[in-house]
């Protein structure tokens, strides 16, 4: 069986040649020889050692980066632990929230600016419709989540949110549930009205303070007048904001919380081949809902990939409204001692097949845990009971 080719493969061949060719330099040249070096004598090796037997082992270095498809299943399974211990026994909705694409030349322009102003909208808008007593009258929560990227890796800024099925009052006394279970609380056509116009007023004040660059092809709108008829044009469209509603099953609650964020603009497991110059990858075309293969120059490959290095301590994944990092711990206790006063069987809709399931909480818990020790098997190579743990880093004279 042919061993699969990885993004480092990629990098340590013919990575060198493209900073060269394409005089790139800074971040992207760094990330560039970091992720060709990840797992390989570059980087150095350590010492593993079995918590269950005597096994002791060597293994590469990871590069531990961000953008690199081998290195996110620690900081995953990490990350897993915690919101593990913080999710609520109700369902919980995925919004996507997508900006026009015309705004993607900015947008690359400009990332932390244009990504910031994403985050703030998008989050703006559902706490403060949720605070509203026409509608849900709660203070609720999101973790939201940044991509950059459609299937293609071309530019396709989105953000993912994740929020629970109602909210705390605003005495924190009890627990407000949407008025019609599977429905959300407020019509998505509100929401992207809303979404749209929080954008674009965050964009013009950018504007005016004058935080905004219009390198190259970005001068045609950079006068005042000719940017207030690209934003008068942007205001004219409908922006896309897609909900789906919560789910029951505890399990697929997990699923979404821990599929899209440590998701990048291509795991390796995607690239099928490289050849003559060429690199082809599977891609899921959203419009047809067929499964492709797409054939790119490796520069074009990679000039795609770095469109989406996030800039250096940009924070991809951000928490809101009662799951801030401030106050997450004491609001996810109260929430859910008051549930705890709910019925122990509570009616919950499954949307994949339409049937009524019910879902006593207790064992709801206790499926999130088995989920999480799946993700934990032994991993010895000896024993095939213990798992691998550090044991010191080898020294270059081995």
């Amino acid at each position: 069986m042919q061993n699969q080719i990885t993004l480092g493969d990629i990098f340590g061949q013919y990575g060198e040649s493209y900073i060269t060719n394409n005089r790139i330099t800074g971040q992207e040249r760094g990330l560039i020889r970091l992720l060709s070096a990840c797992r390989t004598d570059a980087l150095g090796s350590h010492f593993e050692r079995c918590d269950q037997c005597a096994y002791l082992g060597k293994s590469h270095n990871s590069c531990r980066n961000r953008h690199c498809p081998a290195c996110q299943q620690k900081d995953k399974l990490d990350w897993l632990d915690k919101r593990m211990d913080e999710l609520l026994p109700v369902g919980y909705y995925h919004l996507v929230f997508t900006i026009p694409h015309e705004l993607n030349p900015l947008c690359l322009a400009n990332k932390k600016l244009m990504y910031d102003i994403l985050f703030k909208s998008a989050s703006q808008t559902i706490l403060e419709l949720a605070r509203d007593p026409k509608h849900l009258g709660a203070g609720t929560g999101l973790i939201t989540v940044l991509h950059t990227w459609g299937q293609n890796m071309m530019e396709h800024p989105h953000l993912h949110c994740i929020m629970p099925a109602g909210g705390l009052s605003f005495d924190k006394q009890y627990w407000v549930h949407p008025n019609k279970k599977g429905n959300f609380f407020i019509h998505v056509n509100v929401l992207s009205n809303m979404f749209r116009g929080k954008f674009l007023l965050l964009l013009r004040q950018a504007y005016d303070k004058g935080l905004l660059g219009f390198n190259g092809k970005l001068s045609a709108i950079s006068g005042a007048r000719k940017f207030s008829d690209f934003t008068f044009m942007l205001k004219q469209k409908v922006w896309v904001v897609n909900i789906q509603a919560p789910f029951g099953n505890p399990q697929k609650v997990l699923e979404y919380l821990s599929r899209y964020v440590f998701r990048i603009a291509i795991t390796d497991r995607r690239i099928k081949e490289v050849k003559n110059g060429k690199v082809i990858f599977s891609w899921k075309d959203y419009r047809s809902g067929l499964c492709k293969e797409m054939k790119l120059d490796i520069d074009e490959f990679i000039r795609r990939f770095l469109l989406h290095v996030l800039p250096k301590s940009f924070l991809k994944v951000r928490y809101y409204g009662i799951f801030t990092n401030k106050h997450r711990k004491l609001n996810i206790q109260t929430a859910r001692e008051i549930l705890k006063q709910d019925t122990g069987l509570r009616q919950e809709q499954d949307l994949e097949d339409g049937r009524q399931v019910w879902i006593k909480h207790d064992n709801a818990w206790n499926e999130i845990l088995e989920k999480i020790q799946d993700y934990k098997m032994p991993n010895c190579p000896q024993c095939k009971k213990g798992r691998l743990h550090f044991a010191g880093i080898v020294s270059r004279a081995g």
